[in-house]
């Protein structure tokens, strides 16, 4: 009996140790299943899309920043509000946040905007009563303000040797058909930094080549192979001094608050501005008629995050706006010419930066001898994917002739956004 029993003990123990055994098993291998799966979520690229729209009215929200927090991950919205993101899924606790000026900020974890197909983002208006401020927003107060914001720009801006990896995009429209597209793969070298001086001494201090081409024609002439990055450089206002960032230049302008609003939780003065009398030295257009804009300046700090231009004028070089036409050489008299530029910063790290350059310029000119009118418009944008001060690669001269054969696998691998981590 005793033996029975014993038997039947251990016969009991033998089932609850393999069963014991056997959970455990399980739960390694499901633990081990586990581990390797975060694993591959890991180094998995995460692609988000999405939307981002007024909450007032439901219109596109073009030009807005979205990135990851605490790395250089980001996108801009194109004109439809529309972006796109590619993230490392090593960040995928990180928070996403999207922001344009006046309007609120939205910020949510990537694993939350995961949840939609298509991210759907709504950004509620943000500008405040001009009539608070208006006894005190006088032309000598916006002065003091503008003035104050040139002294920051050691403070605010990155005063080391850089580079700037860039992804550039031109359209061309001749009479509204569109005969020249054109995207590249860019990396800006700046000796300087944001170490402000003359237009010459930035041309200098500054130089870039191309990484990779790839466009819809063949290049037949030196004129097919020019850019207009060096004009895009230009635009970087904080950088260079020929324009409203130079205290002894702003007497020549007629300043007034258009209004405060707000950015990534902080307010921003808008200020307006035009030219009493255009120069080459305050405008960068050697035929400037009219030049105006609005600058945006965040009260907390002073940084400039972003300008908006607008010019008219009396003619243009194909060399670049700065330079001087011998018109009687020219075989086309202008009839219209203007464009607008728009340039953004971001902040990372404590400092500011180079984010977003947009240019559109638009020609109308009719041609000496056969009097044909011609309209052509054209559409250049610099998004800057990423930066190196740590160990930045010196470039000694601008790439001005892009002339390399077109390598497919380079675009198929490319990707717009970099991690900058």
């Amino acid at each position: 009996m005793i033996t029975n029993f014993y038997l039947k003990q251990t016969r009991l123990f033998m089932q609850k140790y393999i069963i014991l055994f056997l959970t455990v098993i399980t739960l390694s291998f499901s633990t081990s299943a586990q581990e390797d799966k975060n694993e591959d979520q890991k180094t998995k690229l995460i692609r988000i899309v999405g939307k981002l729209t007024n909450d007032v009215n439901n219109e596109p929200i073009p030009f807005a920043n979205i990135g990851v927090l605490g790395s250089y991950i980001g996108a801009a919205s194109n004109m439809d509000g529309i972006f796109e993101l590619k993230i490392p899924g090593n960040l995928i606790d990180k928070t996403i946040q999207a922001s344009a000026v006046g309007y609120s900020t939205f910020s949510n974890s990537v694993k939350n905007c995961l949840i939609q197909d298509t991210l759907l983002i709504k950004l509620t208006p943000k500008n405040y009563s001009i009539a608070e401020v208006e006894i005190t927003a006088q032309s000598l107060v916006l002065k003091k303000r503008i003035k104050t914001a040139i002294e920051r720009i050691p403070e605010n801006y990155l005063q080391t040797s850089f580079n700037y990896d860039v992804y550039y995009r031109s359209e061309k429209f001749e009479n509204s058909q569109l005969n020249r597209l054109r995207e590249a793969a860019i990396r800006i070298y700046d000796d300087k930094g944001y170490q402000r001086a003359d237009a010459h001494q930035v041309f200098k201090e500054r130089a870039y080549k191309f990484l990779q081409v790839r466009k819809n024609f063949e290049t037949s002439s030196l004129a097919d192979g020019s850019t207009y990055l060096d004009e895009l450089l230009e635009m970087d206002i904080v950088r260079g001094r020929g324009n409203i960032l130079n205290g002894n230049h702003l007497d020549f302008y007629d300043l007034m608050l258009d209004q405060i609003t707000e950015y990534e939780n902080d307010s921003i003065w808008v200020i307006a501005y035009k030219s009493k009398k255009p120069l080459l030295s305050n405008t960068g257009d050697y035929y400037a008629k009219e030049y105006s804009g609005k600058i945006y300046i965040k009260i907390k700090d002073f940084a400039v995050i972003k300008n908006e231009t607008h010019v008219i004028a009396s003619n243009y070089s194909a060399q670049g706006r700065s330079f001087y036409v011998n018109e009687d050489r020219q075989t086309w008299k202008p009839l219209n010419i203007e464009y607008d530029f728009s340039v953004t910063y971001k902040q990372h790290s404590g400092r500011y930066y180079l984010s977003y350059v947009n240019y559109k310029r638009h020609h109308v000119v009719e041609d000496k001898k056969s009097q044909k009118i011609t309209t052509t418009d054209i559409n250049t944008e610099m998004l800057i994917t990423k930066i190196n001060t740590d160990t930045p690669e010196v470039i000694e001269k601008r790439a001005y002739y892009e002339n390399m054969p077109f390598d497919e696998k380079f675009w198929e691998s490319y990707n717009i956004i970099f991690d900058g981590e």
